[in-house]
């Protein structure tokens, strides 16, 4: 099918935004495939991992929730020698606490780091180089902030972030957790000019990534193969859809937009480095999920532009990864039986 017929699908299926005129259509053809083999590393104190991150050469991983609450929510260890370092983050709703930790983010020096707490709306910081559970300062959101989702700091005065409520697919905050700006209308939904901001942000629920060195930021579809970039020197987007057009299917139930038993997960996290945009792709169905623990297989590489470059293979399924420019290496959280760190070196033809 060419790119011509392509664009008029996805004319016709919805009424794209005026002010955001940089689309891209993107096939599976248009990647150059590369496999990756990797290998990886199990650590006993990690009992069922959630997210990765990394600071320097620590990788951080958190807990699922749902895990005892007498155990640590986030475990920190050595990259350089694969060696676990220690546990952080004591359960519990109380100061210095966490629930679970969604997100990471370097401190103001190397010996520190910032994790969010989605359920507890707040940032803990954690010392690197003690050995207590507990944070050392906290930073809850404001009343203001309290609708986003996920949130990123975007400079030394901001923080960008998306909700699920508001009419812009990303917000700006200041410090104090001020709005300062709302970026990107949601276009409409041809046939269905009826759904209100609420149900189409769930409609194109995404994970939000990015980074402030580089100015840029993703919104990550999870339920449609849709990366929106957003690059925050100039408040502009490029929206990456395809190679399925389709939106998921939906209904109405009350104000809610209910996806079905079944849904289809298609991008899983993204990481945006110096040169490139990495997007971990899914696009397997809950069912297969529950079946046989395959989330995504598959790195789309784009340049900052937008434009597909290659298609890196995995040999091991991922939850997310993160990317340790320093030693061009790979670090995703597996989805087996036994979860761990899967390490995957960049090929030549990247570097």
């Amino acid at each position: 099918m060419n790119r011509i017929m392509l664009f008029l699908i996805l004319f016709v299926s919805c009424e794209t935004s005026k002010e955001n005129d940089n689309y891209i259509i993107i096939q599976k053809e248009d990647f150059t495939i590369i496999p990756l083999k990797s290998e990886k590393h199990y650590f006993e104190e990690i009992i069922n991992p959630a997210n990765i991150g990394i600071i320097d050469s620590k990788i951080l991983i958190s807990e699922r929730h749902r895990v005892p609450e007498e155990h640590p929510r986030i475990h920190i260890i050595n990259s350089q020698n694969w060696t676990y370092d220690k546990p952080k983050g004591k359960y519990g709703e109380g100061p210095l606490e966490a629930i679970d930790a969604s997100l990471f983010y370097k401190g103001e020096n190397g010996n520190t780091f910032w994790a969010y707490s989605m359920n507890g709306r707040k940032l803990v910081e954690y010392s690197m180089s003690d050995t207590t559970l507990l944070g050392k300062n906290e930073w809850k959101m404001p009343e203001p902030m309290r609708d986003l989702w996920f949130f990123t700091q975007a400079s030394d005065s901001s923080f960008l972030g998306i909700s699920r409520v508001d009419k812009h697919r990303i917000l700006e905050f200041d410090k104090e957790g001020n709005k300062i700006g709302g970026y990107g209308n949601w276009e409409k939904v041809k046939d269905r000019p009826d759904l209100n901001d609420y149900q189409l942000s769930h409609l194109n629920g995404s994970f939000f990534k990015g980074n402030a060195e580089e100015g840029l930021f993703i919104r990550v579809g999870l339920f449609r193969d849709r990366l929106e970039i957003f690059d925050n020197r100039d408040k502009s987007f490029i929206i990456i859809d395809g190679p399925d057009l389709a939106l998921p299917a939906f209904e109405l139930i009350g104000n809610d937009l209910y996806l079905g038993t079944n849904p289809h997960f298609r991008y899983r996290d993204a990481v945006v480095t110096k040169s490139y945009i990495f997007a971990l792709y899914g696009g397997v169905s809950l069912s297969e999920i529950n079946k046989t623990s395959v989330m995504a297989e598959q790195i789309w590489v784009f340049d900052h532009k937008g434009k597909p470059l290659w298609n890196l293979k995995l040999d091991r399924s991922l939850i997310n990864f993160v990317i340790n420019e320093d030693t061009n290496e790979i670090y995703g959280l597996t989805t087996d039986e036994d979860p761990g760190i899967a390490v995957y070196t960049i090929p030549k033809e990247m570097l």
